[in-house]
This record gives C-alpha cells, structure tokens and sequence, in this order.
C-alpha cells in the first residue's frame, strides 16, 4: 500500500486463504519520498512505508489522477492513448529520477524481517540489530517478545537494543519504562515477535501507542508486529529556558517528531497456523538531534557526547533540568559512624545500573559514601556513565561461557575481594547487584547495624532483603530477626569474611550458584545472618540470569520495601545470640495457642488468627529438620502468603508478622524450643488435602494480577474493514472458554494492577 497525500487511502486487499499481512496508514500526511521498486510475490507479509508516494511525473495530470505521458498526443486514437498510458511504457523522466536520488541520499531505509527463527533489522541493507536461534526447552523462541531498538537519527548507528520477554509476566513494566526514557528525535524501530502479547500489560500498550504504535491493542498471540516512527516530542516546563524558537528544540529538522513512517502486522486467519514472515520496509529521513542550550556549555561536554552515542537516559539528556555530576554530592546527611564503601556490580544491563545509580546517588548518605563500580567486561557503556559522576570503576575480565552461572559467581568473588583491596583502611562493605531498588534509608540501616558485625562473631552478614517482606506477614520496618540465611539481594559483610570465603568460594568448574554455596554449613560455620522484617532492597529486575518473568511476578512484584528515610531500629542489643534466643524463648512460652480449623486455609476461612486477641500466637508443625520433610512450614507459608521455603527460620522457628500480631511457626523436632511443650502439644502435619488446599491459595495469591484472558485471532473476518483493523478477535479466557470480542472489550484485555516507573517503588 502507498499513500497518495491525500486524506484518504486506496487500500488493496490480497485474500489469501489462510494468513494476511495488514499494512497499515497511520497518518495521511507523507514527505516526498519515494519507495523501493515494487516486489511482486508470495511475500504475504512484505509492505512499503506507507509515506511513499510515486515520484512526480512532467506533464498533465488526466481525469481520475492518472499521469499521462507528454508524448501522448490528444489526436492519437483512443486504443493508441491507452497503450501509451501505461507505466511499462513511459520513458525515462530524468528530473523526476535526479529528484528521486537527492532525496534517497537524505533517507534511511529501514528494514524489520520477522521469522520463526529469527530478527533482523537492517539500515540501508546493513545488518544493525539481529536474534536468532532455536526453540528453548520450554518452547520458547529464544527472539520472543518485543524488541525495541533505536537509532541516530543523522549517523544512523544503534543507541539502543533491548529485548523484553512479553511473553512472560513482569516484562511489561520494563518495557513501560524503557520507551517513557526515550528522548525525542531518534529513530525508533519496535518489533514484536509471535508470543509477544501474551502478558503484556496495559502500561507497555499506552506506551506504544504515545510512540505511534496505532494496531498493538488488537494483536493476538502468535502474530507478528513492527513499526518504524520517530520518538515524539515531550513538552517541557513552562519556566524552562532552552534553546529553540519551539522553546524545546532546534527547528531544523525536516520533519516533525513523533512520525510514523511505517507498520505492519502479519495476522492469522486460521487458529493453529504460524504467521508467514513479515517484511516491513521504511524510507526514514535523516534529521538533526536535538539540540539543547546546556550542550553549549563546554564544562558538559562529556555528557552531551555520551547523550549522543547512547539512548534511554532521559534525566540525564533532558532539555530541561538534566542531572549532572553534582547529584554525586547532593544527597542529605546521615550520622556515619564509620566508612562502609558500596560496590555496585553490574555486567550488560546499563539501564539497570543507570537506574539503581540515580536512586543511591539520591538515598541520604550517599555523598557521605565511597562508591565502587564493579564491571563484568569493559562495557564502555556502563564505565562512561560511572565517569560522569565520578565514580571509581573497576573492570572484571569474564570467566566462564555466555549465560552460564560461572560468570556471576567468579564476578561476585572478584567483586567481593577487591573491594576491600580498592579501599584498604574500610573493615565493611556493602555488595550491590544492579536489578534492585533502594530504599530511603538503605545506607542509614547499614551504619546502624554495622557494630552488630564487631559484637557478635556469630553474626557473619547483615542483609537488606527479605524473601518475606510481604504485607501479609510483615510491616514493622524498625525490626531485625536473626536466620539461617545466606547473603542476598544487598548485603555487609566484613573484611574478615571476605578473606576467609575467597579460598573456599565455589569453584570455577561448579555448575551451582554461589549463594547458595554459601548457605552451606561449610560456609556458615552456625554463623547467622541478620535480615530486616521489611526489606530495604526490592527485586525489580525480570528475565535475568537466574529470575524470570513467572518468579519476578509470583514472588518479588507483591513483596513491600520501607519508603520512610528516618527509620531508628529497634532492640538491637537484643540480637546478640544469648540475648536473641533469651527473648525468643520468652515470647514463645508466653504465646497462645493457635487453634487451626480444618478449613483454615480456605478463601472463606477469614484471618487466621482470633481477631479478639492480641497475641503473640504459636503454632506446632511436624519437621525434623531444616528440610521440611513433611511439607508443614510450605503449607504454612502458602496459606498465609509468604515465600515458599524454610530459608528464613532461626533454630527451627519462623517468625511473621500478621497485622501487627506476631506468630510463631515451630518446628518439632527440628527446634530447640519443642522440649519445652512436652505434654499436650499437637502437631500440624499437612493431609494430602491440605497440601493441594495451599498449593490452590499460592496460585490464587501469585497469579492474580494475570490478564483475564488473552486474544486469539478469529476464524475469519467478515469483511475487509474489520480485517484491516483487525477487529476479529476471540477471548480466550485461561479456563478454556473462548468468546467473541466485542468492540471496546479488548482494552480490558489486561488485569494488571502493579505499575512502575524508573525509579519508584512496584509494591502495591
């Protein structure tokens, strides 16, 4: 299809019997460009930018449009007329082909190839951007999802790429993120490859449609999608003074931002058939970047040239009030107690560290804070980010193949020695990964515990995550419990556990990961861990190395994080191991009974401890040992909304708290504290009914953000207008059901409740 320049379009249909490709106007305003030579053939899915017309021709225009061929006299017959009228006939125009070529001089052409097997897209036949590979062992295309890619708009080479696994949970929000970072001007190309709708959440949709995206909220599963546009411009504050008569940007540009230049959807007409390749080509006119005031300034000329090369960093290449490296100092004071330097790991995800850079550089104590950055590689990216603000970089030299965990645990090992080597006078340090969000006081609760480290040497690590941190069994932030656990997701240890863990670190060779290494009693040495009841970290990254979209959404996306900056913890003394199981003993003796009903874990059970007492409460469940043989603290934790293992338990007891009523999950014979309950204790040991019962409530609990249901492509359209706005839809609902969609219903297609923005909080 091309457009004529008109406002309206002439769309020809090519009904195939059982897939359609659908290309797809979205504004009818087009630029003089010209498209490639027409291809005819199979190539169901292959359409032309539709802001191509044909190139003017010298001569008269006849009735209906048509060019007529100057050579044409008004005297020739009527048969001769019509024969010279026909294009194959028409000589050369030689102005019209100069004018062609100056203008394809100033163009990309764009080109987006989706396969079963593969993604490409190219720039003027140059390979810029490419996955491939073969089904994984789920049955997943190693290319699925949607992939965003964004190019210079003069130089035409890569800023940004960037895959989002859609087709699992979670992704959605980071792909909401990445396009509302984008700055405007540059060329955007977004593809979606077959099971890229799947989770996709209403967030990521209204993304693309703000970019020019106008057929992503009708697309079913299996189909293919692609768009090529400009990103649009972002108004600035009214008080913002930058450069430009617009008062946002250097008017120059040939072209308005925000254009679409071209997309395509390869559909299916037939369930149960695969979509043919889709082909999408674009002529995209070369434009000049934006041009902010602040770029004249020669003190920032650093951070113009890294806004140049590289793209998704829009606080710190804003037109408007963009960070600098004064936000290193910037933060508010805390009372130091002693120098804790943080090492900030990170490998090839920038946007992560990017993100998790500007949420420390802000938390209060961080210009009071030596920063480290940890690279696994040199990713000129990652090092040029940490040298606008300042930042000590050290540079890991990968060991181990792609993907394997031999990479992340020869990089902690790295990380986690030469911290303590780049700052030798520091006896603490705080280990960092790059996919976390912080909270307020995230430095303030490592100086408060830091003398816990000195005290106690039975306490080996201080961590700022809990796998519990959920609002169903937890809220009280000033609190610390002491557990069996292993360094995670933020953690201080001192410089004598880290020389003592380098020579027994797992091996290069190990197939394991390290953490886990660590939680061995090799490790452990009956040490413990001291975790937060609310965590200070939270998990927000999805489809990394050893998290995927499904445990991102059913484990990490409903945990809680502290959001007030001025926490003082609380009974800090008391965690000194005699003191800690002094007071645990105390509180269990003292507890009530709690008296389980049989249908306690149902949805209509209602809470599960009494509402007309106010605690604390115990309860005993049959394990022998840290194992959970029996399953009775899996049931447990499934029927109160917690995660589902014994990780976090001290001395075979787990502790949560319940609206602000604790109870106690002992464990017997496992726990030291059995002995004391000698005569009428009962014990819980789950029926085969109550462990299906639980497993039913921990699915409820961690899918019931899922979409209501999904889009399938209907059996057919019914005319070609429903067709080309691809209206044929069925819902598919997850219980089988399958319903014909109604006009408007398919913007309730997803139920997703958690959003997120770069830097905020995902909790609900």
């Amino acid at each position: 299809m091309r457009g004529a320049g008109a406002p309206w379009a002439l769309l020809v249909w090519a009904w195939s019997a059982l897939i359609t490709a659908t290309p797809i106007t979205v504004t009818p305003l087009q630029p003089p460009f010209l498209p490639p030579p027409r291809r005819d053939g199979p190539e169901a899915s292959h359409t032309h930018s539709p802001h191509a017309p044909r190139p003017p021709l010298l001569g008269a225009h006849a009735p209906r449009g048509h060019a007529r061929n100057p050579l044409v006299r008004d005297h020739f017959p009527v048969k001769w007329r019509k024969i010279a009228e026909e294009r194959s006939l028409h000589p050369v125009n030689f102005t019209a082909l100069e004018v062609t070529r100056e203008l394809e001089a100033e163009t990309f052409l764009v080109q987006v190839l989706i396969t079963k097997d593969s993604l490409q897209v190219l720039r003027d036949d140059t390979v810029v951007y490419h996955k491939d590979g073969s089904p994984t062992a789920l049955n997943y295309l190693p290319h699925a999802g949607i992939h965003v890619v964004v190019l210079h708009p003069r130089r035409g080479d890569v800023m940004l790429a960037r895959q989002f696994l859609t087709h699992q949970p979670s992704e959605h929000r980071n792909l909401a993120s990445c396009l509302a970072s984008l700055a405007p001007g540059r060329i955007l190309v977004v593809a979606a490859v077959p099971d890229a709708v799947a989770f996709l959440g209403p967030d990521a949709v209204t993304q693309l449609e703000a970019v020019g995206a106008s057929r992503i909220r009708n697309l079913a599963v299996h189909e293919a999608w692609a768009m090529v546009s400009h990103t649009p411009t972002r108004l600035p504050p009214a008080s913002a003074g930058i450069s430009g008569s617009n008062s946002s940007m250097n008017t120059n540009n040939k072209v308005s931002l925000g254009h679409t230049w071209g997309e395509a959807a390869s559909i299916i007409r037939r369930p149960g058939r695969e979509t043919n390749p889709l082909i999408l080509r674009a002529h995209v006119p070369q434009t000049s970047s934006v041009w902010c005031k602040w770029h004249e300034d020669p003190a920032m000329e650093e951070q113009r040239h890294f806004c140049d090369t590289y793209e998704g960093y829009l606080r710190l290449c804003t037109c408007w009030d963009p960070i600098t490296k004064d936000l290193r100092y910037s933060a508010l004071q805390i009372e130091v107690k002693e120098v804790i330097p943080v090492a900030m790991l990170t490998a090839v995800k920038p946007f992560h560290f990017y993100r998790q850079l500007l949420n420390l550089l802000e938390t209060p104590g961080a210009a009071q804070t030596p920063i480290l950055v940890m690279v696994d590689g040199a990713r000129e990216e990652v090092m040029g980010l940490a040298r606008l603000f300042g930042l000590d970089v050290l540079v890991h030299r990968p060991q181990g193949a792609a993907g394997s965990t031999t990479l992340l645990n020869m990089h902690f090992r790295f990380s986690v020695h030469n911290v303590f080597n780049f700052f030798p006078e520091a006896d603490k340090a705080v280990i960092l990964e790059d996919d976390l969000l912080l909270s307020p006081d995230f430095l303030s609760f490592f100086q408060q515990t830091a003398w816990l480290l000195d005290a106690d040497p039975t306490i080996f690590c201080v961590n700022a995550f809990s796998v519990n941190s959920y609002p169903t069994v937890a809220g009280d932030p000033h609190i610390l419990r002491r557990l069996d656990m292993f360094p995670q997701f933020g953690w201080m240890v001192t410089r004598r556990w880290a020389r003592e863990q380098y020579a027994y670190w797992i091996p290069e060779e190990h197939g394991g990961d390290w953490d886990w290494w660590l939680s061995s009693q090799h490790s452990l040495q009956g040490r413990h861990a001291l975790v937060p009841e609310v965590g200070r970290t939270f998990h927000a990254g999805a489809a990394g190395a050893h998290v995927t979209g499904w445990f991102q959404e059913h484990f990490f996306s409903y945990m809680i994080f502290n959001q007030d900056p001025h926490v003082k913890l609380q009974g800090l003394e008391d965690l000194i191991l005699d003191r800690y199981r002094a007071k645990l003993k105390r509180e269990i003796l003292n507890a009530t009974d709690l008296v389980l009903r049989n249908d306690f874990c149902s949805t209509s059970a209602g809470p599960v401890i009494p509402h007309d007492l106010p605690g604390p409460f115990r309860v005993f469940v049959w394990s022998e040992s840290k194992a959970d043989e029996y399953g009775s603290f899996i049931v447990m934790q499934q029927c109160l909304n917690a995660f589902m293992d014994t990780r976090e338990m001290f001395d075979g007891v787990v502790r949560f708290n319940l609206g602000g009523r604790v109870l106690f999950i002992v464990g017997c014979p496992v726990s030291r504290y059995c002995g004391l309950f000698q005569q009428g204790t009962t014990l819980l040991r789950p029926s085969l009914t109550l462990m299906e019962r639980a497993e039913a409530n921990a699915i409820r609990w961690q899918t019931r953000n899922y979409p209501a249901f999904f889009l399938v492509r209907g059996r057919s359209p019914a005319n070609p207008r429903q067709e080309f706005l691809m209206e044929n839809l069925f819902l598919n609902y997850f219980n089988g059901t399958l319903v014909m969609a109604r006009p408007g219903e398919v913007d309730q297609k997803n139920k997703f409740s958690l959003s997120a923005d770069g830097l905020g909080s995902f909790h609900t």
